[in-house]
């Protein structure tokens, strides 16, 4: 019939964060377009409501690094951290409503070296249980 054929619906995962202006991408990781990504904070709490979904959801962009997701400007996360990502540039090529220091697209070499090394710092102390904010 008609209906095998057609596209799955995915859907959209739990909001999150201040304004509910994110989505959830793990148990711990709430990120939006305009607000960043938000680690094991109180931003957070409704994340791990998506364990008792009847099915999966799916967060976020195009896919980038080793399964994950655009989850902002710059940003690429998967369920259980997040990382700097140039291929995750704004979707339109424009800079849209983000101010230019919180696009991290705009950053130049040595800039985006430091943050990464900040994210990837950040993350080691997420796992260890304490709460981050990029």
């Amino acid at each position: 019939t008609l209906r095998a054929f057609a596209p799955r619906q995915i859907p959209c995962c739990i909001r999150c964060g201040p304004g509910n202006r994110g989505s959830c991408f793990g148990p711990n990781i709430c990120c939006g377009e305009e607000m960043g990504c938000y680690l094991g904070t109180p931003e957070t709490v409704r994340c791990p409501e998506e364990n008792f979904l009847p099915s999966p959801c799916e967060a976020g962009g195009k896919l980038c690094g080793a399964d994950g997701r655009c989850a902002a400007p710059g940003i690429c996360c998967n369920e259980e951290s997040c990382t700097s990502d140039a291929a995750c540039g704004n979707e339109n090529g424009e800079r849209g409503r983000m101010s230019p220091e919180r696009n991290l697209t705009g950053l130049d070499g040595s800039t985006g070296d430091l943050l990464l090394r900040l994210m990837h710092l950040a993350n080691k102390q997420q796992q260890q249980g304490k709460p981050q904010f990029y």
